[in-house]
């Protein structure tokens, strides 16, 4: 039903009188227990009030309307009332109203089974809840979305919601939750085939894991560190950046005067540049394993090498496997 935006006095008037007959009669019918005609009544009231742009009247009538036909088991009814009802206080910006009828409609649609309808609504009361700032109801609102989205197997719906629920959770600080969450939209978007947003949720879900560690602890050090080199696993342009600090790193520790000399031309050691174009080109070459005979290396420098070698054996067996799983998701 369209919202007239311009109503004469005289009209407003009308409409006012209509909407209050019609809620004192859906009230008689509510007393003797007729509820299918007081849900339609006070169906009929909201409209009325919604013309009126009278939002807090309207909201409290189709929730009544909503409340009587749950009361005779006619849910896909009851659900379009709380939804209306949702809608009416959403536009009041009576927003923990908005969210509970929301939740309400949800509730409705899933015993009626229109699951994607259910989705929708609680998805709808996760963002009033939102608004005012409560984590944990716009978390469980939106968990409640993914659920019902999953059940109708509408996957990147369900993807959708979890993520957002994992988001509320971790502002409300609850890293468990925000994990579980996580993980169910991993789940969700892999089934979609959106493997790219299955993998930022395995990401987020590790960032969880690693927030329930102890503080100062080895394994979140660890796991912080793993982070940084990779990101879990998703983030192959991490590896590239850390083999380009390691070179650099180890070739600022080869630059020590007399720590290497350019057999061909060992007096160009002693100019800055050719000594710093030396270090760069011996730590690339120790990074990737292909060896060098170009250089006198003194004693100092060997363990360097050697653990130099190590790490890039290491970060390149890292970075193609890292790939290479990304490259198999597609």
């Amino acid at each position: 039903m369209a919202i007239v935006d311009h109503l004469t006095d005289t009209e407003r008037l009308q409409f006012f009188r209509k909407a209050r007959l019609l809620e004192n009669k859906a009230k008689e019918l509510s007393d003797v227990e007729d509820y299918e005609r007081a849900g339609l009544l006070y169906g009929w009231a909201g409209y009325a009030y919604m013309q009126l742009q009278a939002w807090e009247d309207a909201g409290y009538n189709h929730g009544q309307s909503g409340e009587a036909y749950k009361r005779i088991g006619k849910w896909s009814k009851a659900g379009f009332g709380y939804g209306l009802s949702g809608e009416a206080y959403e536009k009041a910006e009576r927003w923990l109203g908005a969210g509970f009828n929301y939740t309400q409609s949800g509730y409705a649609y899933e015993q009626s089974k229109e699951y994607e309808k259910a989705g929708e609504s609680y998805r709808r009361a996760g963002e009033c809840y939102r608004e005012t700032g409560k984590w944990q109801e716009v978390a469980i609102s939106y968990q409640q979305s993914g659920e019902a989205c999953q059940t109708a197997r509408s996957w990147r719906s369900a993807g959708l919601s979890f993520s957002q629920s994992g988001d509320a959770y971790k502002k409300a600080v609850m890293w468990m939750e925000a994990e579980e969450n996580y993980c169910k939209g991993k789940i969700a978007y892999t089934e979609a085939g959106a493997y790219e947003d299955a993998g930022n949720m395995y990401y987020q879900e590790m960032l969880m894991k690693r927030m329930k560690m102890k503080k100062w602890s080895f394994k979140r050090l660890g796991s912080y560190m793993y982070d940084l080199v990779c990101g879990y696993g998703e983030k192959p342009r991490n590896i590239f950046i850390t083999w380009i600090l390691t070179i650099v790193f180890f070739a600022a520790i080869y630059l020590f005067p007399s720590g290497i000399t350019y057999r061909a031309d060992p007096e160009s050691s002693n100019n800055l540049l050719t000594r710093l174009f030396y270090s760069l080109y011996l730590s690339a070459m120790t990074f990737a394993t292909l060896g060098q005979s170009e250089f006198d290396i003194k004693g100092y420098i060997r363990p360097f090498i050697m653990l130099e070698a190590l790490i890039g054996v290491s970060m390149i067996t890292l970075f193609v496997l890292v790939l290479g799983r990304k490259m198999m998701r597609r």
